[in-house]
C-alpha cells in the first residue's frame, strides 16, 4: 500500500498529504539509520500538530504526522534532517536528528486523574474514559498518570510505513523520544506496542532453509521479551525453523532472540537456547 518515491511517501500511488516545513536544516544530506516516534502531546485534531510543525516559532518538526484515523501527512522529504529529537543521545552518539527519520503520532500525552473517570491534559482539554481508552499505568520512564491508548489505525500504519522505510533506507533500529532523552521526555506512552514493532521490524531474516533444535524446553513468545507473552513450551531437542533474528534490549543488555516456526506457531526464543544446524 505503501511506498517511497523521491523520498516522498505514497499510497496507491498518490504522495500522502504535503507540507514543507521550515524547521528543518537546509544543505544537510540525512542518511537515516533508524526511526524515532513521538507524540504530538496536543490535541487530537492532527491538523493542530501540522500547523504547529509548520511555524517557524515553534523550532520543531518531525517528517510525519499519524493523524487518529491513520491519515498521514509529511512534513519534509525522507533524506532532509529535521528538529524532532531536540537534546538526544543514541548509545553514545548525540544529536539523534543527524541520524532517523522523525514519525509523529497523534496523542494527548500525560492526563491527569480528575477521578470519576475524567482525565486533564496539559493543555487543559479533559477527556473521559467512557469515550476513550484511558489506562493509569506508572513506569520508570514516564512516571505515574493516565494514559490515551493509540487507534488501531495509527498502529497499523506507523506498522506499514516502518517496514517500507526499513527497506528503503536499510533501517537499523525503531525507538521512542524517551529513550534517546531520558528524563526530559515521556513520549512514546507506556501503552505504544514498542516491543511488537521492534519484532516487526528489527528482525533480519534467517538464512533459507535454516533450522535448530532446542537445548532445553523453551518457552515460545509473541515478542522478543520475558514478560508475559508466551504462546507454547518448546519441549528440549524438537526441530525448529529459523525465520528471522534480532538483537533486542532486556535490561541493560541486547540479547539475540529468534523468530521461530514450531506446530504452525510463529513465535521469539531467546537466541542462546537455540543449537544452530
Amino acid at each position: 500500500m505503501y511506498r517511497i518515491l523521491n523520498h516522498r511517501l505514497h499510497i496507491n500511488d498518490s504522495p500522502v498529504e504535503y507540507f514543507l516545513t521550515p524547521n528543518r536544516t537546509k544543505n544537510f544530506i540525512l542518511k537515516p539509520e533508524g526511526i524515532l516516534v513521538h507524540d504530538t502531546a496536543g490535541r487530537l485534531d492532527g491538523n493542530t500538530s501540522v500547523n504547529w510543525f509548520m511555524n517557524r516559532n515553534a523550532n520543531a518538526s518531525a517528517h510525519l504526522v499519524i493523524h487518529r484515523d491513520g491519515k498521514i501527512t509529511q512534513l519534509a522529504p525522507f533524506n532532509t534532517k529535521t528538529w524532532h529529537a531536540g537534546r538526544s543521545n543514541l548509545a553514545g552518539r548525540a544529536g539523534v536528528n543527524n541520524f532517523s527519520i522523525g514519525i509523529e503520532i497523534v496523542n494527548p500525552g500525560k492526563l491527569m486523574p480528575l477521578g470519576s473517570g475524567q482525565y486533564r491534559a496539559w493543555f487543559g482539554k479533559v477527556f473521559n474514559k467512557t469515550d476513550f481508552v484511558i489506562v493509569e499505568k506508572t513506569t520508570a520512564e514516564h512516571g505515574a498518570g493516565g494514559w490515551m491508548d493509540y487507534t488501531v489505525e495509527q498502529l497499523d500504519a506507523v506498522e506499514a510505513i516502518g517496514i517500507v522505510l526499513f527497506e528503503k533506507y536499510n533501517l537499523q533500529w525503531i525507538w521512542p523520544h524517551w529513550k534517546v532523552s531520558p528524563g526530559r521526555k515521556q513520549d512514546t506512552n507506556p501503552l505504544f506496542p514498542l516491543e511488537h514493532l521492534q519484532s516487526k521490524l528489527v528482525g533480519r531474516k534467517a538464512d533459507e532453509n535454516n533450522f535448530g533444535k532446542m537445548i532445553a524446553n523453551t518457552n515460545q513468545r509473541r515478542w522478543p521479551s520475558y514478560q508475559d507473552n508466551i504462546i507454547q513450551v518448546i519441549p528440549k531437542r524438537k526441530p525448529v525453523e529459523l525465520i528471522r533474528s534480532g538483537w533486542y534490549q532486556n535490561g541493560d543488555e541486547f540479547v539475540e532472540w529468534y523468530l521461530v516456526s514450531y506446530k504452525d506457531h510463529e513465535g521469539w526464543v531467546q537466541g542462546t537456547l537455540v543449537d544452530l544446524e
